[in-house]
């Protein structure tokens, strides 16, 4: 290989690199629309000490429904819930049985 042959390997390979970091940072700050979630007990109770409303689901025994706009990314360990208004909520993961998500 010549020497400009692995210079434009090596820009190519940043370039590559560089892409994939920034796609990485656009999802980390990203919100992702949510048409409502279901929750156990701990999250629900989470949920209403913020201010927030989290009804019984009739036909799930032990979990509630709640409907924020937004959420983080699913690759965190906690999720960050916005409502439309009121503060943000922070549950962990584990917390939450079920997501629906806006089309």
């Amino acid at each position: 290989m010549s020497r400009t042959d692995k210079w434009v390997a090596g820009i190519l390979t940043l370039g590559v690199i560089g892409l994939l970091l920034g796609v990485l940072a656009f999802a980390a700050v990203s919100r992702i629309p949510v048409a409502h979630i279901y929750v156990n007990s701990a999250g629900a109770r989470s949920i209403i000490v913020a201010g927030h409303r989290a009804k019984a689901a009739p036909d799930w025994p032990g979990a509630y429904r709640v409907s924020p706009r937004y959420t983080d990314p699913a690759f965190w360990s906690t999720a960050t819930l916005y409502f439309r208004q009121g503060p943000a909520v922070t549950i962990p993961r584990q917390d939450i049985k079920l997501w629906v998500y806006r089309g």
